[in-house]
């Protein structure tokens, strides 16, 4: 039997842009495969289902796909007991669904028959994988990929682009021909064609294999990198830097107090500088006074007070560690 560190690394299109930016962030993964069960834990899971659904069930052809699409989504939502009221961004991703319906639909209409959702791709060879929300094989290969949440900007990212070429070459690995059509579809937006061409899938190809013949302790602290990253909390390179970023979205220090709203609601101060709005669960129950703590992906108050004062969210992190 193989040891943990003999197992093949499989890099998926987020730990190969992880690879590439940070080194010391890329987690691959031991094996090629979907999550072992949909989680709906989020608006954009919901409606990715809800999209997936849609076009298995051939409803992206009825007369009114838009009304369809946001059907399946309130199906999806009523059957797994979900409060769309206390879902952040549920309502306006349901009325997008709707809006965008149709433009979705006509593109769908434009690929060869054998449309495909979630659909996993390998490339064996070298270990990448990865799970495309849509995509059709033929002369008119297309793959679309479904943005509704953080990363729907109007102009692709360069995260997204890695993302789609990578696709594309798993597409062009597994059907022998490259995509004739690279679509992020965002439902804000609306559809954007990315040109993909076959040197930019060589290139990135070749830039990650490099980078996997390399060692992965090098870390590169950059805002969009860091803000996921698990190994966030313990990279010192990342704590020296964050402070100067514009804005910071990081704290760390000693406990001074904490105190609890009738609400439910926690306030920290953490070396005299409050974080408040927290969320009792968000709170690590070995959390005390005097001692060290970090906190990622809060918002720095920008009301003039000294010293500043930080506002925590949902995805807000905070955890008790050993001094540095």
């Amino acid at each position: 039997m193989k040891g943990a560190d003999e197992l093949p690394q499989w890099w998926s299109s987020t730990a190969a842009w992880r690879l590439l930016s940070c080194p010391l962030s890329a987690v691959p993964a031991n094996e090629p495969a979907r999550p072992s069960a949909q989680v709906l834990g989020n608006a954009g899971s919901v409606a990715h289902l809800a999209l997936q659904q849609w076009i298995e069930n051939g409803e992206w052809t009825r007369e009114d796909p838009g009304m369809r699409l946001q059907g399946r989504f309130d199906e999806i939502v009523a059957s797994h007991g979900i409060d769309i009221s206390r879902m952040p961004q549920a309502v306006i991703t349901r009325a997008r669904l709707k809006s965008r319906g149709r433009e979705l639909s006509a593109i769908l209409a434009e690929a060869e028959p054998g449309i495909r959702t979630e659909l996993l791709l390998t490339d064996e060879g070298n270990h990448l994988f990865g799970i495309l929300d849509v995509a059709a094989g033929g002369a008119e290969g297309l793959i679309i990929d479904l943005k509704t949440g953080r990363d729907a900007s109007a102009e692709p990212s360069p995260a997204i682009k890695h993302q789609m070429t990578f696709y594309a070459h798993l597409f062009q690995v597994t059907f022998g021909v490259p995509p004739k059509h690279v679509i992020v579809f965002n439902l804000q937006q609306g559809p954007a064609e990315i040109e993909v061409s076959p040197s930019a899938i060589t290139n990135l190809l070749g830039d990650i294999l490099t980078a996997q013949s390399m060692g992965r302790a090098l870390a590169r602290p950059q805002p969009d990198v860091c803000r996921f990253c698990t190994k966030r909390m313990t990279c010192e390179p990342h704590w020296k830097a964050v402070a100067a970023w514009d804005p910071p979205d990081a704290i760390e220090g000693t406990i001074v107090s904490i105190e609890r709203s009738s609400s439910g609601l926690v306030a920290v101060s953490i070396d005299g500088h409050w974080l408040t709005g927290i969320v009792g669960s968000q709170l690590p129950d070995d959390a005390r006074p005097g001692q060290f703590a970090r906190a990622v992906r809060v918002r720095r108050r920008s009301d003039g007070t000294a010293p500043p004062e930080w506002a925590a969210s949902s995805i807000t992190e905070i955890r008790v560690l050993p001094a540095p």
